[in-house]
């Protein structure tokens, strides 16, 4: 048996060891964090950092906002995770929130954390702790009752108001459907003078907040992690690569953060310039036609004015860019754009929506358009050929060249529409389409789509049918054109003068 002095001892050494890893956060990783690693035979082993993840470990420690833009496979997420440990364990009643692309990518980090944390009982013992792991959460509950918290969250519009958080891991950072939303939202809870930390890896995705930013002045202290960091991989292993993929390996294994930043497929809208196209505000002529278009959903309302002077440049001169909206407040929005600096002429002559607003719901009988209408607000349907649509958007685009020499496109964008400019600038060619753009990240398709149902409908107005007998306007007749039978009806009913 052991004696009550030895035990003494023991505990006493326990609680010494416990302090020192406490102190020192790479003897913590060397000495106590076990990680997975599918090409070994053991599958769980000790973590034996390289210097790359040394360097990160320690970055993460002393720096309150960290972005790592990364190759592929190089172990910055485990690096992240002991980190986590390291807080939880020597912080009882701290909480990491981790957030990730989905459902099944969040619970993989809880499974990983909890690998962590199953491999150090020891140390554990020697602070009073013991851990719960299940499936979307670690507890990690102190011998006073404290609970420190690693829980796990799929990415979602709401996300970021869900949690209070100590440190926020944010995995995959560029590949997040909503990661300007959950910012926004999420950098207030962590934003304290006295503590909150974030941790953003990902490789890169042209477009994305975390290019942004990663290439903006901003608080984060940046850390680019090469392909090889893993010192297993060399050039032969490098250009075998490269064979197998092709250019793609300048983003999936990069060497170099430009590299890792490369136009790999090429921007869609090689035309836009923003030197030539993007123009500060100035006050529009009254004498101007005046169009809008939207692409409207849940997760977006991307609407656009549009003024069109004598010689047909288009100057798009208003943006409403703004999520989770109903359509009474899509509605609200729209009024208020309309009348934004007093006077009334610029409203539109014609709203230009997507089909599909068109389209009846199940449930309620009627499609969203009606409900514009009811809000006062008159859709006219354009077209969703995109091909068509991205082909006449480019042509806008295009630029001419006037008789002194200057090149002058059709289409000018106030300064005030960023977020135009900005996806315009960032949307990439469908690797499997060069005709289309990529539709992922989505974030990015709402103000070029929006845009794409004015440039389709401008260049291929709907032609008046042979009729006689009716007295509308011209406007009225592209609207009922384009109308499918039950908005038909319901202008015949709405102007009679058609009977």
């Amino acid at each position: 048996m052991v004696s009550q002095r030895t035990h003494e001892l023991l505990s006493r050494c326990r609680e010494l060891e416990y302090r020192h890893a406490g102190g020192d956060i790479l003897y913590f990783a060397e000495r106590y964090c076990y990680f997975e690693d599918k090409d070994s035979e053991e599958v769980i082993v000790p973590f034996k950092p390289w210097e790359a993840q040394k360097k990160a470990l320690l970055s993460i420690r002393d720096d309150r906002l960290s972005l790592f833009l990364k190759a592929r496979q190089i172990g910055i997420t485990w690096v992240a995770l002991i980190y986590c440990a390291h807080d939880l364990i020597f912080h009882p009643g701290h909480t990491v929130i981790a957030l990730s692309k989905t459902q099944n990518d969040a619970c993989e980090l809880v499974r990983r954390f909890g690998i962590l944390v199953d491999n150090m009982k020891p140390l554990l013992r020697g602070g009073g702790l013991r851990a719960n792991v299940r499936k979307t959460e670690v507890e990690i509950v102190s011998r006073s009752g404290k609970i420190s918290r690693f829980k796990s969250f799929a990415a979602s519009p709401s996300a970021g108001r869900s949690f209070t958080a100590n440190v926020l891991l944010i995995d995959e950072w560029a590949f997040q459907e909503y990661a300007r939303e959950i910012w926004a939202s999420a950098y207030p809870t962590i934003n304290r003078p006295t503590g909150g930390k974030v941790i953003g890896i990902s490789t890169v995705k042209r477009g994305s907040l975390f290019e942004e930013l990663w290439t903006t002045e901003n608080g984060f202290t940046k850390h680019f992690i090469s392909v090889f960091a893993d010192p297993r991989r060399n050039e032969a292993w490098y250009e075998a690569t490269k064979r197998d993929i092709g250019e793609r390996i300048l983003q999936e294994y990069p060497r170099t953060a430009e590299e890792a930043l490369a136009d790999v497929g090429g921007r869609f809208f090689h035309e836009f310039d923003p030197t030539l196209h993007v123009t500060e505000p100035f006050e529009i002529p009254k004498d101007w036609q005046i169009y809008s278009a939207m692409d409207y959903g849940l997760d977006m309302l991307a609407h656009y004015k549009i003024a069109v002077d004598a010689e047909k440049n288009c100057y798009v001169f208003h943006e409403i860019y703004r999520p989770g909206l109903l359509v009474s407040e899509a509605s609200e929005l729209i009024h208020k754009a309309d009348g934004y600096n007093g006077e009334s002429w610029k409203l539109p002559r014609v709203r230009l929506a997507p089909p599909d607003l068109f389209s009846r719901e199940l449930t309620s009988g009627k499609s969203q358009a009606v409900g514009f209408e009811e809000a006062g607000i008159r859709l006219t349907r354009s077209s969703n050929d995109r091909k068509t649509g991205w082909l006449y958007l480019k042509e806008l685009l295009k630029c001419r060249i006037l008789p002194d020499g200057r090149r002058m496109p059709r289409l000018h964008i106030f300064a005030t529409c960023r977020n135009l400019i900005r996806t315009l600038s960032s949307i990439l060619i469908d690797e499997k389409d060069p005709c289309d753009c990529q539709r992922d990240p989505h974030e990015l398709t709402h103000a070029p789509d929006a845009l794409r149902y004015f440039a389709v409908w401008w260049y291929k107005p709907a032609k008046r049918p042979k009729k006689t007998g009716m007295n509308w306007t011209d406007d009225m007749w592209e609207d009922y054109n384009k109308a499918d039978g039950e908005e038909r009806r319901r202008m015949k009913e709405r102007w009679t003068s058609l009977a």
